[in-house]
């Protein structure tokens, strides 16, 4: 590979067989070099190839200016989480991801506080990512003998249910606040807190992470048969109410119409979490 650009000693440009930009980083790889030269294989920690133009240069533009440790920690993390959910995240994550952990490590030198408003309801919403953000604070503390506080691992999940879904901050907020009305509407209807550790309140919860995706996304759920809705109503008539009240309360906030066949399995999962 031919340096094409050198963004500074330890990040640079360069392009791929296919003729796309790619960007190299690795300690020292562009310390001396020259535009034109060969890269040294040796020096490669992390190649980033992003799906855009506009992404890449936000990227080039983001490694110029943070620490190699914030671009190596933020890519071990992303691996890591990749690996453990089993599953591709939007690629946008190489930039808000490095861009917070930069952002954190300047501001727990400073000495100055963080509180995460959505520290709680990322814990019990988002178990899985939540650990994963628990151990990307190993990773830091790896890259720079630093401990960061423990709602550092909620804001890290946080970005890594942004990247999950369409890469969209504010959806993500969106989908934590219906999920969240929606397990207090079923907590007062049964007149106790839900049992976190279950499975079926977990199952529960990947239901209602669907459908506050399909709200968002304006994507619902068609009717295919009435049977279900009616032996629903009928044998489960208080957990049917109850969904009744969840899909009102969503409604009326995101201005949609929530149909029957949203209401049935709402109602299906909320007579398995009061079983």
């Amino acid at each position: 590979m031919i340096i094409k650009k050198i963004l500074n000693n330890n990040v640079v440009a360069s392009a791929d067989e296919n003729g796309q930009e790619i960007i190299v980083v690795g300690n020292g790889i562009g310390f001396k070099q020259k535009v034109g030269q060969e890269i040294d294989d040796k020096k490669i920690d992390k190649i980033f190839r992003m799906d855009t133009e506009s992404s890449t240069d936000k990227l080039k533009q983001l490694f110029i200016e943070v620490k190699i440790e914030s671009i190596n920690a933020g890519s071990e993390i992303i691996e890591y989480a990749k690996k453990n959910l089993e599953k591709d995240l939007n690629k946008n994550i190489y930039i808000t991801l490095t861009d917070h952990i930069d952002f954190a490590i300047e501001r727990f030198e400073k000495g100055i506080d963080f509180k995460n408003a959505l520290y709680w309801e990322i814990r019990k919403i988002y178990k899985k990512e939540f650990e994963i953000g628990q151990y990307a604070l190993n990773i830091i503390e790896k890259h720079f003998s630093i401990r960061l506080p423990e709602e550092e691992a909620a804001a890290i999940a946080m970005h890594i249910v942004n990247a999950e879904y369409d890469g969209n901050m504010s959806h993500t907020e969106s989908m934590i606040g219906i999920v969240k009305k929606s397990i207090n509407v079923v907590s007062l209807f049964v007149g106790k807190q839900l049992d976190e550790d279950s499975l079926d309140y977990q199952r529960f919860v990947t239901h209602l992470l669907f459908f506050a995706q399909r709200i968002i996304e304006q994507k619902f759920l068609e009717v295919k048969s009435n049977a279900l809705a009616d032996t629903i109503r009928n044998e489960y008539p208080e957990e049917y109410k109850c969904a009744v009240k969840i899909a009102d309360l969503i409604s009326k906030e995101y201005d949609i119409e929530i149909g029957d066949e949203e209401i049935t399995f709402l109602a299906v999962h909320i007579v398995r979490v009061m079983s």
